[in-house]
């Protein structure tokens, strides 16, 4: 896994601005950093190696027959198979790198290359004056793009990579903090950055001519799509599960370098590490006297039974307080998800020992796992109520103060195209409202980008699709690259896979929830390497204790000086936001969740878009 960023001009390029935006994203591969310059282009290259140790597979790597160059940052599984068809077609090869067969494949067959690679990948091609950049089918691996104030088409794997162009002005995009604070992460491709966008998943980009014009023009290869052709026996999705996972398992584990699993002590990652059986395993958890959060006992039971080593950190809160800012510069984006710092953490421990980790995200996403799939049953009897009734409720809803009534209250008069926004939701539009100040009021709702995937599916489809293309986009995979980069480490994620996804999107509703019990045709597939505790497991992560961290003096006093500033006037009704802070800190509310989505927003701005910290 690695890292690049770009500078295409029209006109002869002479300044050194490749080289700040490759330092600022060199955490991404410390193993050689190298750059690529003609009069129009300018390409820098972070190298973490993987496979093919060898120097000549170092990038910006340059096709000597045609003169085409790639920067590629990924890994693509079934680079072998792809090279012996490009070889069976008289295509000759001069390293042994995934790297050199996707040059090869795209010279061949041009964009259609796409639809043949098995992988996670973000990769730009520059030939004949022809840009060609494309992102993965399911957005593990992150490309951004957009201009800077002298017109030049800057592009990098990481958001900060733009930002240290020492060309381009940040400015806030005013539409995006009203999602961002319903969902803890904005949705779509345009970022919190005025102007600066993200490839999305599937998609490609072209740029056909840099001499006549930089304008790019994006297609779409690849979608989310729910099958009709239904798997409704539970045998036939078991063997079907049981062999792509293992497939893709056996694909992931490739590597040059040493390879461990993450494991929280729930299904996904013991599903997977119980398949690699690594060297070694990494888990996390938090200081003892908060058993609660402690998952990494569980994780350590089930290494004894499979034979790995596990090595457990107990997080300290104090490392915490004084890591907070730095999580938050490296994520890259504002991202208020919680489960960011231990994985941070975990990132770290795992680096010591190993290259690559294979972890368990994305089953939820595919076989149905979080627990909003399942029917909320006060919801369920409030529907039943008349409509119109319902509406009036939901009129007197608006004088009440924020409580789980009210939000019951306005969720009961909505259809579930509006009431679904994704597993992240935490804020109603109301209550964005209420924070807001009046210049942010009215954002762009969540709701204008999630509704269109309930159109012609079921309601559990339509939420996996919600999720699919949010909560995994921007949430999940954002910070599975984002904590796992900022030390270096190569995070594969082996369920996010074309075969396994082949299954996935044809399991009938009922082999993904059934009664209460979620990923059901995922469970029963385990059973074959899995004792009856783990398969039975109710979802797990590393959870953290943050209600308890911010009633304490240290994080309550950086979160009040943060949310009584200047800055957050410009943003919030700080009144309100202080409010919130005391409720928390006396013991009144739980507000930890809503705080700390403001709180990773003003930090964010200050690093991002006043740039201290960065240029």
């Amino acid at each position: 896994m690695c890292g690049f960023t770009g500078i295409i001009s029209k006109k002869e390029y002479n300044d050194d601005s490749i080289r700040s935006m490759l330092d600022s994203i060199r955490h991404r591969g410390p193993d050689n950093l190298s750059f690529y310059e003609n009069e129009n282009l300018h390409l820098g290259f972070a190298r973490l190696q993987i496979i093919d140790l060898d120097p000549r597979s170092n990038q910006p790597m340059i096709d000597e027959e045609t003169g085409a160059v790639i920067v590629f940052n990924g890994e693509v599984y079934n680079y072998k198979e792809l090279r012996q068809d490009l070889q069976g077609n008289g295509v000759k090869f001069k390293t042994t790198s995934d790297t050199e067969v996707i040059l090869k494949g795209y010279l061949k067959y041009g964009k259609s290359i796409l639809s043949k690679l098995r992988g996670m990948f973000a990769f730009a091609i520059f030939h004949k004056n022809k840009v060609f950049m494309a992102r993965d089918h399911f957005g593990i691996k992150p490309l951004y793009y957009g201009f800077n104030d002298k017109g030049e088409f800057i592009f990098g794997s990481e958001l900060k990579a733009l930002i240290s162009n020492k060309f381009f002005s940040p400015r806030l995009n005013n539409n995006s903090l009203f999602s961002y604070l319903e969902l803890q992460h904005v949705c779509g491709e345009d970022t919190m950055i005025d102007g600066v966008k993200r490839l999305k998943n599937g998609y490609y980009l072209e740029i056909s001519n840099i001499e006549e014009s930089l304008y790019p023009i994006t297609g779409e290869y690849f979608k989310f799509q729910m099958s009709n052709d239904k798997i409704t026996n539970l045998d036939d999705a078991i063997y079907m599960i049981r062999k792509a996972v293992h497939n893709s398992v056996e694909l992931h584990k490739n590597a040059d370098v040493k390879v461990g699993t993450f494991l929280s002590g729930g299904i996904d990652s013991s599903y997977i590490t119980a398949l690699t059986k690594p060297e070694m395993s990494f888990s996390v958890g938090f200081s003892e006297e908060e058993g609660k959060f402690d998952e990494s006992g569980l994780a350590k039971k089930l290494c004894e039974i499979l034979g790995v080593k596990l090595n457990r950190l107990i997080i300290d809160k104090n490392e915490v307080f004084e890591n907070l800012d730095d999580i938050i510069y490296h994520l890259d984006e504002p991202q208020a998800n919680l489960s960011s710092i231990p994985l941070y953490f975990l990132s770290k421990l795992a680096r010591e020992n190993a290259t690559v980790v294979l972890s368990g995200e994305g089953a939820d996403e595919f076989f149905g796992g979080y627990e909003l799939y399942r029917e909320d049953s006060a919801i369920e009897k409030y529907l039943k109520l008349p409509k119109n009734l319902r509406k009036g409720l939901k009129g007197v809803s608006k004088i009440l103060p924020s409580s789980g009534i009210k939000r019951r209250m306005e969720k009961g008069a909505l259809e579930p195209k509006d009431l679904f926004v994704g597993e992240a939701n935490i804020s109603s539009p109301s209550e964005v409202r209420d924070i807001l100040s009046n210049r942010y009021k009215n954002g762009t709702d969540a709701r204008q980008f999630t509704s269109k995937f309930f159109k012609n599916v079921d309601e559990l489809s339509g939420k996996q699709l919600v999720d699919l293309n949010s909560f995994m986009q921007y949430d999940i995979l954002l910070k599975g690259d984002r904590m796992s980069m900022a030390h270096s480490l190569e995070l594969r994620v082996p369920f996010l896979d074309l075969e396994v996804w082949s299954v996935a999107r044809r399991l009938s509703s009922d082999l993904k929830v059934r009664g209460n019990i979620t990923k059901y045709a995922l469970r029963e597939a385990a059973k074959e390497v899995l004792p009856e505790e783990w398969y039975k497991r109710p979802k797990k992560g590393f959870p953290v204790p943050f209600r308890d961290f911010l009633r304490e003096d240290n994080f309550y006093n950086k979160f009040y000086e943060v949310l009584s500033s200047e800055l957050c006037d410009d943003f919030f009704d700080r009144s309100v936001v202080l409010d919130m802070l005391k409720e928390h800190k006396d013991g009144v509310k739980r507000n930890h969740r809503r705080l700390y989505s403001y709180y990773v927003f003003l930090v964010w701005y200050d690093l991002y878009i006043n740039r201290r910290g960065i240029c």
